[in-house]
C-alpha cells in the first residue's frame, strides 16, 4: 500500500485523506483516498487489494465503462446510481466478475464469488464455488 501511494504521490496524485500506515505492527493501512492520478499510475493499472481509493473524473458513462474495462483484470465493480436503466447498463457493460450496484459487498455466501481476465480462475462459494474443487470423471466400461 505504501508502494502505491508513493508511486501515486510522485505522478502528482493528492492523497485526501489516510495515505500511511496504521502504527508499526501489523499490517494495518489507513483508508485512503487518492485524487488527480494519470492512468498509467500503479493505483490505476494494478488490483490494490487494500483500503485504498482512487477516484478519477470522467467524462460520460462511457468513459466510465471503457476506462474500468481496460484493463485486463475484473474482480470487481461498484457503481452508484438511482436510475435503473443506469444500473442495468452497467451490470452488462462492466466487464467484472462482482458487481456491486448500490452497495459494496456484492458477494453472498451461497453465491458463487470470482473474477474474469486476470483477476482469478474459477470459482468460490456456493454449488458452483464447491464445483471448482472436485474432479469429475466419466468412466465407461463393457464387459463381455
Amino acid at each position: 500500500m505504501e508502494a502505491l501511494v508513493n508511486d501515486s504521490k510522485a505522478r502528482g496524485g493528492k492523497v485526501m485523506a489516510g495515505g500511511k500506515r496504521h502504527g508499526n505492527q501489523g499490517y494495518f493501512f489507513e483508508p485512503t483516498v487518492i485524487t488527480d492520478l494519470p492512468d498509467d499510475s500503479k493505483l490505476m493499472t494494478e488490483e490494490p487489494f487494500g483500503p485504498i481509493a482512487p477516484f478519477a473524473p470522467v467524462r460520460d458513462l462511457d468513459e466510465a465503462y471503457a476506462r474500468a474495462n481496460r484493463l485486463s483484470y475484473g474482480f470487481a465493480a461498484y457503481l452508484f446510481t438511482r436510475s435503473l436503466k443506469t444500473a442495468t447498463e452497467a451490470a452488462e457493460r462492466l466487464a467484472a466478475g462482482n458487481i456491486g450496484i448500490n452497495q459494496m459487498s456484492p458477494s453472498l455466501p451461497d453465491a458463487p464469488i470470482g473474477g474474469v481476465k486476470d483477476s482469478g480462475y474459477g470459482y468460490e462459494g456456493g454449488r458452483a464455488g464447491l464445483e471448482e474443487f472436485l474432479h469429475f470423471r466419466l468412466v465407461s466400461q463393457t464387459i463381455s
